[in-house]
């Protein structure tokens, strides 16, 4: 009875846990990570690599690693010459040293090329996954644009039996190898936006759900298979820029998540940015946690944020809340913006 009961407990803890996808505070830093038509949307280079350490102190909880890259190519307002982004007229900062007017004509598509490596691990379970993207950014008119991306990549999911006990008659496999599986990733996206607004829809693990995780060890007499599950996610986000002043703009927010089997997710997010510098914000996660976000743009090469969860949930006794901290890099920056143009 005992080798019936632990193959079905390691069973639905697995299928639980492979298809729950990392959680992030500061995706509006990097929406890239959640949509790949964003690949190449600004004028540089845009790499960055973040640390995700949820629900302090609380034993198996969620840490996430991940590292990004993307860039445009064929795009002409890279260069000195020829036709420049919209910028509206009312803003003349030191970031945008080259302003275009409204009535400006409208610059043809580019491409854009990326890549996004990601390590989430919860408990005993770790998922490792590499994705290259690409998007065709599609004038709509001088100053709306249109990408549609896709990302295509593998996953590893591995689930380690170290540091198990049964007291009782354990199984050999408790002891011997670990579980792994490896799943094809197919992700699409679509991406709306101008320099003031933006509205994204995109959705992960569009095709392959199914997959068989087996025990890496061949030595473990009558290995087990277990059968492991990624459900589609689906993302819905808009926001806008207000400009308050020469200085200040604010840019309201918010994120809706839909998984099957799970019930509706959403984040409202506000931030407030001085000089295109220095800002800071706020998010609430429904039923999970409020966020306090702050971040600094260095220089035009390097940018710092963090954020700092309050856990809402029933965990809230356990936990000491979530830290995330991004670091991002501008490289190529030829027109030595503090501020992303397009993403803020």
């Amino acid at each position: 009875m005992q080798k019936l009961v632990l193959p079905a407990f390691l069973f639905l803890s697995l299928n639980t846990l492979a298809q729950q996808k990392p959680q992030y505070s500061q995706y509006m830093m990097n929406n890239y990570i959640l949509n790949p038509a964003i690949s190449g949307i600004e004028d540089y280079t845009d790499l960055k690599t973040s640390y995700r350490n949820q629900w302090t102190d609380f034993p198996g909880a969620p840490v996430t690693y991940y590292l990004s890259g993307h860039w445009a190519m064929g795009k002409p307002d890279r260069t000195s010459s020829g036709p420049r982004p919209y910028i509206s007229k009312t803003i003349r900062r030191t970031s945008d040293p080259s302003p275009v007017f409204k009535g400006s004509p409208r610059v043809p598509g580019h491409h854009g090329v990326g890549f996004q490596f990601i390590s989430d691990k919860i408990g005993q379970s770790t998922m490792n996954s590499l994705g290259l993207t690409y998007a065709y950014h599609i004038p709509l008119t001088a100053a709306v644009k249109l990408s549609l991306g896709a990302l295509v990549g593998i996953s590893q999911y591995t689930f380690s039996f170290d540091n198990l006990t049964v007291k009782d008659n354990p199984d050999p496999a408790i002891y011997n190898g670990k579980l792994r599986a490896i799943q094809p990733q197919l992700n699409l996206g679509a991406w709306l936006y101008s320099r003031n607004f933006f509205l994204g829809l995109s959705g992960n693990n569009m095709i392959f759900e199914n997959f068989n995780y087996s025990v890496s060890d061949s030595n473990t007499p009558n290995p087990y298979v277990w059968l492991g599950s990624t459900y589609t996610q689906y993302y819905v986000t808009t926001g806008f820029r207000q400009e308050l002043g020469e200085f200040w703009s604010v840019v309201p927010s918010v994120l809706l998540k839909r998984v099957r089997q799970a019930p509706l997710s959403y984040d409202v997010n506000i931030k407030a940015m001085y000089n295109n510098r220095f800002w800071f914000g706020a998010s609430y996660r429904r039923n999970d946690a409020v966020v306090g976000l702050v971040g600094v743009n260095i220089n035009s090469n390097l940018n710092l944020s963090y954020s700092y969860d309050y856990t809402l949930s029933g965990l809230n006794d356990r936990s000491k809340g979530s830290h995330e901290i991004v670091i991002g890099l501008m490289l190529h920056n030829k027109q030595k913006l503090l501020c992303p143009q397009n993403l803020w």
